[in-house]
């Protein structure tokens, strides 16, 4: 039995512990669905569509680290097929960061400091060129502590091999982590996966909450 688990939005997670958005950390703390959320701050609405939410996850995820607005509308409509004008898509974006504000002072900060290295929370540190692009310094922190939450995750899931021995390690990729175990251990093995990358992440993100989904599968 395969048992695969993955953190939850855990870009935008993240993003909401570095820039400290207040809006951000209040919906993930009330359990709300962050991409309907930007839906509704967007466009003005209160029920969301299945379309209306794709265009929410092209902003959320284009506009996360500082892509301007020719950069989202090849974005939007190359990866979630929504097609955006030229003034739609500036005034989208315009609307992203006030429904935003602390990651629109985060996107700020960066652009005036330009610093030569940037760091994870955990201290991780990339070295950069004076002709960095400030995409990079945005993503870097970003994707950075996403990376030492996930091995801070495995170390845990190596101290802790008594509790599932018969589990074994088949992937550990970017967000995700999956385990190939017996299947009558299948969901004790997913709820060992589980704590272990809840206890990484959560303690680097408090007070920003962390999910995991879990599921298990027979075959690839």
């Amino acid at each position: 039995m395969l048992v695969i688990a993955d953190y939850s939005q855990i870009e935008l997670r993240i993003a909401a512990r570095i820039a400290n958005d207040a809006n951000m950390i209040e919906a993930f703390q009330q359990g709300q669905d962050l991409h309907e959320l930007t839906a509704r701050r967007v466009l003005g609405i209160s029920e969301v569509t299945k379309e209306q939410r794709q265009l929410a996850k092209a902003l959320n995820f284009g506009l996360l680290y500082g892509m301007g607005p020719d950069g989202l509308r090849r974005y939007a409509r190359a990866n979630y097929g929504v097609r955006l004008s030229e003034t739609e898509a500036r005034d989208f974006r315009d609307k992203f960061f006030d429904a935003y504000p602390g990651l629109a002072k985060w996107h700020r900060q960066v652009r005036r400091q330009h610093d030569s290295k940037v760091r994870t929370l955990l201290g991780r540190r990339r070295l950069l060129g004076s002709d960095t692009p400030d995409t990079v310094r945005l993503n870097t922190p970003v994707q950075g502590i996403g990376a030492d939450g996930l091995k801070l995750a495995l170390a845990y899931l190596w101290q802790r091999r008594e509790q599932v021995p018969a589990a074994r390690l088949i992937l550990a990729c970017h967000d995700e982590i999956v385990l190939e175990v017996p299947e009558h251990l299948g969901e004790q093995a997913a709820n060992c996966l589980r704590s272990a990358m809840l206890d990484a992440m959560a303690a680097i993100l408090d007070p920003v909450p962390v999910e995991v989904e879990t599921r298990l599968a027979p075959n690839w």
